[in-house]
C-alpha cells in the first residue's frame, strides 16, 4: 500500500494528467472541474501536513504524554489544559442548582487525575509549560510562510537585531606582519511584536461530558485558525484603512470582521513589490508560462542566485495553471531524497513552488477587490528566504473567563508577531518580486 507522501505525488500527477487531457483536446476545463481540482489540492495541501505531524511525532522521543484511563483516556497534556482553562473559568457554585458543586468536585477531582497521568510529577505547573509546546508544534506545522523565513523568539518588544552587511576584503598574507583589517558595515534590523486577539464565545453546561465531547473540534480550530491567521498577515499584511490591498475600493477598520486582522502593525510580504517598490512587480497579463517564472526571478538579482535561498508562491488557481509549464516539475516527479517545503507542490528550476491558501486571485492591479467576483487574475510572488525575519514576543496563549450574564465561555486566544525585511528601506529593496495578472486562471 503507498505511503502518505506516494498518495500525495499521485494525486498531483492526476491533476496534471487532467489538465493535459483538457490541453490536448482543447478544452478549457469548466469551472466545476476547476473547483474540484482546487478542492483535490486542498487535500493534497492539509495531507501533506497531516504526514508531516505524523513523521514528527514518530521521531520526536519526547512526545507528549496521553491520559491512559478514564473519561480523558486519549488526551494529550495541551487537551486538558484547554479543559482545565474551562474548569478554573466556573465559578464554584452557581445560585438555584444544588447539585453543581458535587458536580464541580467531580470534575476536579477526575480533572487532576487526568492531570497527574501525564507528567512524571503530577505537576499541573507543567502543564502550562507542556501545553504551549505541544500547541506551538502544531500550529508550526499547519503553516507554509511562517515556516519559509527565519524565526526568532523576541526577549523584548521591540528587538533589534544587530546586522553586517558587506563582503570582507583579503588581502596576501606574510609572515609575522598583520594584515590589513576590514571594517564592515553595521546596521540594526528592528522587530516590533504586534498583538492579535481572538474570543470564541461558546455556551455550555459545566458538564464534563460536554467538554470532552467538544475537546477535538476546539482543538483542531484553534489550530487551524492559528495557522490560517499567522500566513495570512504575513503574506497579506497592510496598516492602510482606504484602498488596503486586500479590500480595495472600500474602507476597513480594526473593528471589520475577516478583515481587521491585515492591519495588525506591519505590511506583509506581498505589499513590498506590490506598493513599496513597484519596480519589482510585473504586469505579465498573459497566461501563465516560464517567462513569468524566468521574470520573477531576474528581478530578484543576486537574491535570485542561489535556489535554496528562493521560493515561489502562488494561489491555487495560479498553480493549477502552471502544471503544464516545462519547467514547473511537481512532486511525483521529485526523488525519493528530495526535501520538500511544508506546502510545496512543485520546483521550478530547483526553487521551491509553495502553493498557499493564504493568497487569493486579485485584480489586474494586483490588488484585491473587496467583492470576490472581481478578482480573476493570478498572482506569483518570489522571495528571498533569507531576507525576511518573523519574531514572536508570545507565542499562542489560551485563556477562558465565564461570562455569566449570557451563560457563556469565552474562550481568548491570542499571541503577538512581528515580521522585518533585511535592509530595512522596503522602497529600494530588491529581495522580493511579484508577478501579477496572470491570466486564464
Amino acid at each position: 500500500m503507498p505511503g502518505t507522501d506516494e498518495l500525495i505525488a499521485q494525486q498531483v500527477a492526476g491533476i496534471q494528467s487532467f489538465l493535459q487531457e483538457r490541453i490536448d483536446s482543447q478544452v478549457r476545463p469548466i469551472q466545476e472541474e476547476t473547483n474540484r481540482l482546487a478542492a483535490a489540492v486542498s487535500q493534497a495541501l492539509a495531507a501533506q501536513r497531516e504526514q508531516r505531524r505524523s513523521a514528527l511525532a514518530a521521531s520526536t522521543q519526547d512526545a507528549p504524554a496521553s491520559v491512559p484511563f478514564g473519561k480523558y483516556r486519549g488526551m494529550t497534556p495541551l487537551d486538558l489544559a484547554i479543559v482545565s482553562s474551562v474548569y478554573r473559568a466556573q465559578p464554584p457554585k452557581v445560585e438555584g442548582s444544588p447539585a453543581y458543586p458535587r458536580m464541580y468536585q467531580d470534575w476536579g477531582a477526575a480533572l487532576t487525575a487526568a492531570l497527574d497521568s501525564t507528567t512524571a510529577t503530577a505537576g499541573d505547573e507543567l502543564v502550562n509549560t507542556q501545553e504551549a509546546r505541544e500547541l506551538w508544534m502544531d500550529v508550526n506545522l499547519e503553516t507554509a510562510i511562517a515556516n519559509l523565513v527565519s524565526r526568532i523568539d523576541m526577549p523584548s518588544n521591540p528587538f533589534d537585531i544587530p546586522l553586517q552587511l558587506g563582503d570582507v576584503n583579503w588581502y596576501p598574507g606574510t609572515e609575522n606582519v598583520a594584515t590589513k583589517s576590514t571594517t564592515p558595515s553595521t546596521k540594526k534590523q528592528t522587530l516590533t511584536a504586534y498583538e492579535l486577539v481572538g474570543e470564541v464565545p461558546w455556551s455550555l453546561t459545566l458538564d464534563e461530558d460536554a467538554v470532552i465531547a467538544m475537546m477535538e473540534e476546539v482543538r483542531r480550530s484553534l489550530v487551524r485558525n492559528a495557522a490560517e491567521i499567522i500566513d495570512d498577515v504575513l503574506l497579506n499584511g497592510d496598516t492602510t484603512l482606504i484602498n488596503n490591498i486586500n479590500a480595495d475600493t472600500v474602507t476597513i477598520a480594526a473593528t471589520t470582521a475577516g478583515k481587521a486582522h491585515w492591519l495588525l502593525g506591519f505590511d506583509g510580504i506581498i505589499h513590498l513589490p506590490l506598493v513599496d517598490n513597484t519596480a519589482q512587480t510585473t504586469n505579465h497579463a498573459a497566461a501563465a508560462s516560464d517567462g513569468m517564472f524566468n521574470k520573477g526571478r531576474s528581478l530578484l538579482a543576486k537574491y535570485g542566485v542561489r535556489p535554496s535561498d528562493a521560493v515561489f508562491v502562488s494561489d491555487i488557481a495560479t498553480f493549477l495553471a502552471s502544471n503544464l509549464i516545462t519547467n514547473v516539475r511537481t512532486i511525483d516527479k521529485f526523488g525519493p531524497q528530495a526535501t520538500i517545503l511544508s506546502g510545496q507542490l512543485a520546483a521550478v528550476e530547483g526553487i521551491p513552488y509553495i502553493v498557499s491558501e493564504q493568497m487569493v486571485k486579485a485584480q489586474a492591479s494586483g490588488l484585491v477587490h473587496d467583492t470576490p467576483a472581481s478578482n480573476t487574475t493570478g498572482r506569483l510572488l518570489c522571495f528571498n528566504r533569507a531576507q525576511w525575519r518573523v519574531g514572536f514576543r508570545r507565542q499562542l496563549t489560551i485563556e477562558t473567563t465565564r461570562d455569566i450574564l449570557k451563560r457563556q465561555n469565552v474562550m481568548v486566544v491570542s499571541f503577538r508577531i512581528g515580521l522585518q525585511e533585511q535592509s530595512g528601506t522596503r522602497s529600494t529593496a530588491t529581495h522580493t518580486s511579484l508577478q501579477r495578472n496572470i491570466t486564464g486562471v
